[in-house]
């Protein structure tokens, strides 16, 4: 029996096949974000600057968190709370602008590869 010249078949097929959807993958992700169109001036400060991004876009809404909760707000617990909502808010943004940063360096390698080949 050719037990390992199968298994090395099954392994190059199996990796063909991932090799096939994760290309399959990036295209309809890059077709669905644009890929054909550079970054707008938003997108672009998004990713050089993701935690100002955080800051700026995070800072009015965790304002209206703190003044609607104000009247509620009575111990400490609550205080830390309300802290912990604007916290998330922050890391909800930060987390979109570092996916923005992911998003146009795989954009960027496509469009090397494709202007090579």
């Amino acid at each position: 029996m050719n037990f390992p010249r199968r298994a090395a078949q099954v392994y190059g097929l199996v990796a063909a096949l991932a090799r096939t959807a994760r290309t399959a993958a990036l295209t309809v992700l890059g077709a669905a974000t644009g890929a054909g169109r550079p970054p707008t001036p938003v997108q672009r400060f998004a990713a050089r600057r993701p935690v100002l991004l955080a800051v700026y876009a995070g800072t009015p809404i965790g304002l209206v968190i703190v003044l609607a909760a104000r009247p509620r707000v009575r111990t400490a617990a609550d205080v830390a709370f309300v802290l912990a909502n604007c916290m998330l808010v922050y890391c909800v943004f930060a987390l979109v602008a570092y996916g923005e940063r992911a998003r146009q360096r795989l954009l960027g390698r496509d469009r090397r590869t494709a202007e090579r080949g």
